[in-house]
């Protein structure tokens, strides 16, 4: 079962937990890459109990940190063939996209609908194998009958193998093996500012986990060469 979880992004908490931002103090904070912001003054829009100063004007900036504290982002679509097993056959990877890489919210700020759009930066995909997780900026895209599942460059791929030393192809399906994908996503955040018409965009402003839930091994016993068109059914 798909499961999916959301985050606001460092430099958002650390908007959240800024307790300088009464709408009239001049400070500045820590970025995320370590180095120090310029001189901002900030106003809490997420804190129960708070409002900003009469005729204060948000930044473009504390709309977005606003609204990764508040809205809780979808995942990116995480997508596995084949769907409820993978195989440890040579020639048989379990390919993976994410089909949803943008998304959009609506929060509503002192009176004012603001559209969020989220698009995902970065990707990084964890077999659950122990084996080094994948880092792509691509979604990579589903497979389709004709794509060749080991050669074609749109495709994202992993090559299970037989679990604790097994090696005959007469094995699988392997007792008690199972594997879990799960998928982290960057995303950057953009907004048009209602007050001042300013268009930011901030990276890193949410990040979302999503998992496939565990599915077994197994090994396909097929002597054709169109082994990855015969585990799909085709």
């Amino acid at each position: 079962m798909l499961t999916n979880s959301a985050s606001a992004g460092p430099g958002a908490l650390a908007y959240a937990n800024d307790d300088l931002c009464d709408g009239t103090t001049s400070h500045t904070e820590t970025l995320p890459d370590g180095t120090e912001s310029e001189p901002f003054v900030c106003a809490h829009f997420s804190r129960a109990g708070t409002t900003a100063p009469a005729g204060y004007v948000p930044t473009t900036r504390e709309i977005l940190y606003y609204a990764a504290t508040t809205i809780h982002a979808d995942g990116a679509g995480l997508h596995k063939r084949p769907t409820d097993v993978s195989y440890t056959n040579k020639y048989v990877p379990t390919l993976v996209a994410a089909t949803h890489p943008t998304q959009t919210h609506t929060i509503n700020l002192l009176g004012h609908d603001i559209t969020i759009t989220l698009t995902a930066t970065n990707y990084q995909w964890s077999w659950g194998d122990d084996t080094p997780d994948l880092v792509t900026t691509s979604p990579g895209t589903p497979w389709r009958k004709g794509m060749d599942p080991n050669t074609d460059p749109a495709l994202i791929r992993h090559y299970y193998t037989p679990p604790n030393g097994w090696r005959s192809r007469f094995d699988g399906p392997y007792p008690n093996a199972t594997r879990t994908i799960t998928l982290t996503t960057t995303w950057a955040g953009t907004a048009t500012n209602p007050f001042t018409g300013d268009t930011q965009t901030i990276n890193g402003l949410v990040t979302t986990t999503e998992t496939t839930g565990p599915f077994p091994l197994g090994h396909l016993l097929i002597s054709n060469t169109d082994t990855w068109e015969e585990s799909q059914g085709h």
